[in-house]
Formats: C-alpha cells, sequence, structure tokens
C-alpha cells in the first residue's frame, strides 16, 4: 500500500476550546459557558481542503512560504497583523466570500459540546 492509499483510509481530527475555562464570575454570560469543538477529515477530504485553503490564502496575500498566514480569530475580527489588509473593502469582500466557500465546499464532520458551568 503507497503512503498516499494509507493516507486516505486515515482521519485528522481538530479540537478546539472557546469560552472560559475557570469558575470565576459565572452569573456573567461570557464567562458562564465553554464550548468544545471537534472537526474532522477523512484523509482525502483534507488533503482537498488544504490544498483549497492554501490556494485561497495565496490569492489573498500572495505567496509567503516563511511566513504562512494562520487564522486566528481575535486578529481576523480587529484586522490585525496580516489581516490589517481587510481595512480594504475589497479584500475584506474577497476574503468573506471566499471563506464562506471554502467552508461550504469542505467535506467534514464538526461536533460541538457546550458546557454550562452553572
Amino acid at each position: 500500500m503507497t503512503n498516499q492509499a494509507q493516507f486516505k483510509n486515515r482521519y485528522r481530527l481538530y479540537i478546539d476550546e472557546s469560552g472560559d475555562h475557570t469558575y470565576n464570575l459565572l452569573n456573567d454570560p461570557t464567562h458562564r459557558y465553554l464550548a468544545l469543538l471537534g472537526v474532522w477529515f477523512r484523509g482525502e477530504d483534507y488533503l482537498s481542503f488544504a490544498e483549497h485553503l492554501e490556494d485561497f490564502k495565496r490569492s489573498i496575500w500572495g505567496f509567503r512560504p516563511d511566513n504562512p498566514v494562520i487564522f486566528h480569530r481575535t486578529e481576523i475580527i480587529n484586522r490585525k497583523g496580516p489581516f490589517g489588509l481587510l481595512c480594504q473593502p475589497e479584500k475584506r469582500k474577497q476574503f468573506d466570500e471566499g471563506l464562506l466557500n471554502l467552508v461550504r465546499q469542505a467535506q467534514f464532520k464538526m461536533v460541538c459540546v457546550i458546557i454550562d458551568k452553572l
């Protein structure tokens, strides 16, 4: 079996959390909940997604092999670092539409667990 064939039979799993993981200020809704999100791809679906993601990044920022753009929510929302170019309305539109299209076309499964800490 070739390496590519072995990869097709594997899965990629990404897990992240959002919210406050401490038990402080639980009466404030912004601190009360914690979300755990898992996203997984079959091997061949991940290869396709990764290729489309890199194409999308290249369409916005050009070729950056030594300084790749990493998507961090805070930087995107605040238009900091490489996302400063999103202050330009035409780049913002290109980014928003391209990112939505990328996610729509991706083949993955997702699960989210919300933890109410009260």
